[in-house]
């Protein structure tokens, strides 16, 4: 029974191994959040993951990380609503290239949580998201 599961472990990371020599693991291009820089596009974007898979905006992708700011290290927690609001300002502030239908396309924007904030997070992010999926093919930024 033992021999039987090893050989099913040694077997699957074979396969994981292969896969990723080949490029059919995706993880080669997964970004941590906090390294996420303004312009960055990802495919199937998740804003709550701890990571994302970053791609040349020119492939089709589903977000694009279009403005970016960081609050000093120094500041004390200015309390949710504060957060949330600066970063609505940084959205609403962002100059952007929009396809001539841009309706299925929505401003999101991240800010850290009170937990984050004692951990040293202090930015906030404002995404371009399409509702449709991966159909955007080119960057939102002039």
């Amino acid at each position: 029974m033992l021999a039987a599961v090893v050989g099913l472990v040694i077997v699957g990371l074979g396969i994981w191994g292969i896969s990723a020599l080949v490029g059919g693991g995706s993880a080669q291009n997964d970004v941590k959040a906090a390294s996420y820089t303004k312009g960055n596009c990802f495919a199937d974007f998740n804003p709550t993951a701890d990571s994302n898979r970053r791609v040349d905006c020119s492939e089709p992708h589903s977000a694009q990380l279009v403005d970016q700011t960081t609050a000093a290290a120094e500041d004390a927690y200015p309390g949710r609503d504060a957060l949330e609001g600066r970063a609505k300002d940084l959205c609403d502030k962002v100059s952007l290239k929009l396809p001539s239908d841009s309706s299925k396309l929505k401003k999101r924007y991240t800010y850290p949580t009170q937990e984050g904030w004692g951990s040293g997070d202090r930015r906030i992010d404002c995404y371009v998201e399409s509702t449709d999926g991966n159909t955007l093919t080119a960057s939102l930024l002039p």
